[in-house]
């Protein structure tokens, strides 16, 4: 195994599987035939909880990363955001949404006061016309200034714990001798950049853009702008919108170093299918958090690993004795860049098994991390014993 690249999944907190896997492969490093240091690789890309995961692991931060995720065993969803309208507190396995009336006068209605005055509530004791006359002034009142406001309204919940943790741990300076990327998508332009660490303008704007990388929409507020070397990117948004697993960063990436073979290992926190669930009675938002981040994003993770699959499997078949090239889809024509076969490791869950990507608590924290740890050693049992002769190992 001569050059070994990282793939890291979006997926929440579910992000713990990733943790779990990790961990254990770091223990078995020897397994994987490998000269050099554990979780030594020479290329990593995430997006979302992959971002942060990836950051960490390509600037030998591990033992930080893991103090990360120790404290939301802890202390729960707080370490990464606060919430007005998310139970950031509740005990359940399930999202858990509050409404508070004083918060949501405050959000929403803040500058709204009717005149109660005495002499102006003495008439309505006496004249239903003048009650509704009233009721009708204040309700116009009230939706003048809803409208206002939440035209401000941009998220659920607020991120910024997160944020400060990630500028007292991300220095572009740390990540040496290896390549990084982190995806995020552009609500201004619609298109997903896969940004390298040196690109990055200064190390805020790299924490910027591992904090977009996360940012589901509807959970937390867009990152406003981020400095790169490509130029200024506006209103930035979790990668996995577009990208759940960056595969495709990394195969760029590789295709640069012709001179090397590589191993990719994916670690996908996603399940393969949905939990299922009644969702007849659900609210608005439990009705976006179900359409994206359990039904889209892992179908887009599901397309994206399937068709490298079948790809891959295709050139394995076809040997080297004949080449096979890459298609452009938007220059709608055969380039002249030949497409290689990798041996590939994929470590990822069961179909239902890790639980609500927004929600952690210990117990769900300890099955994912259990559940990383032994899909990881599955991978690790069939290399020790059978090798990687057989190309691709999926647990």
């Amino acid at each position: 195994m001569k050059k070994l690249a990282l793939v890291l999944s979006g997926g929440g907190f579910n992000g713990a599987f990733q943790i779990g896997a990790l961990n254990y492969l770091r223990d078995h490093w020897k397994t994987l035939g490998c000269d050099r240091d554990p979780l030594n690789f020479d290329i990593v890309a995430g997006v979302s909880v992959g971002s942060l995961n990836g950051a960490l692991i390509a600037s030998n931060q591990f033992d930080e990363l893991s103090e990360i995720w120790s404290n939301v065993r802890t202390n729960g969803v707080e370490e990464i955001y606060t919430s007005d309208f998310i139970d950031t507190q509740s005990s359940s396995e399930e999202v858990v949404f509050k409404i508070n009336p004083a918060i949501l006068f405050e959000r929403f209605i803040p500058d709204f006061k009717p005149d109660l005055s005495f002499w102006e509530i003495l008439p309505l004791i006496f004249s239903n016309k003048k009650q509704r006359d009233f009721l009708r002034k204040t309700l116009d009142q009230a939706a003048e200034s809803f409208t206002l406001n939440f035209s401000e309204f941009k998220a659920l919940a607020d991120n910024a714990p997160l944020g400060k943790k990630l500028e007292g741990l991300l220095k572009r300076a740390n990540i040496k001798d290896r390549l990084f990327r982190c995806g995020f998508v552009s609500l201004n332009d619609g298109k997903y950049h896969a940004v390298e660490s040196q690109e990055f303008s200064s190390d805020e704007d790299f924490q910027k853009g591992v904090l977009a990388s996360s940012a589901i929409p509807i959970v937390w507020e867009p990152v406003p702008t981020i400095h790169t070397s490509r130029g200024r990117l506006e209103q930035l948004i979790d990668g996995g919108i577009k990208n759940v697993s960056p595969l495709g960063d990394v195969l760029e990436d590789i295709n640069q170093d012709p001179e090397h073979d590589y191993t990719l290992m994916i670690i996908n926190c996603n399940a393969h299918e949905p939990i299922p669930g009644n969702y007849q009675q659900a609210n608005i938002a439990q009705i976006a958090l179900r359409a994206l981040t359990d039904i889209s994003l892992n179908e887009i993770f599901n397309n994206d690993i399937r068709e490298y699959l079948r790809i891959n499997d295709i050139l394995h078949q076809v040997g080297a004795e004949q080449t096979l090239y890459n298609f452009n889809y938007k220059l709608r024509r055969r380039t002249d860049q030949k497409l290689k076969a990798f041996k590939t490791i994929i470590i990822q869950p069961d179909s239902g098994y890790l639980g609500d990507s927004l929600v952690s608590t210990k117990r769900l924290f300890d099955k994912r991390v259990a559940h990383g740890i032994e899909k990881a050693a599955e991978a690790m049992h069939i290399i020790k014993h059978q090798g990687l002769k057989f190309k691709t190992i999926i647990t």
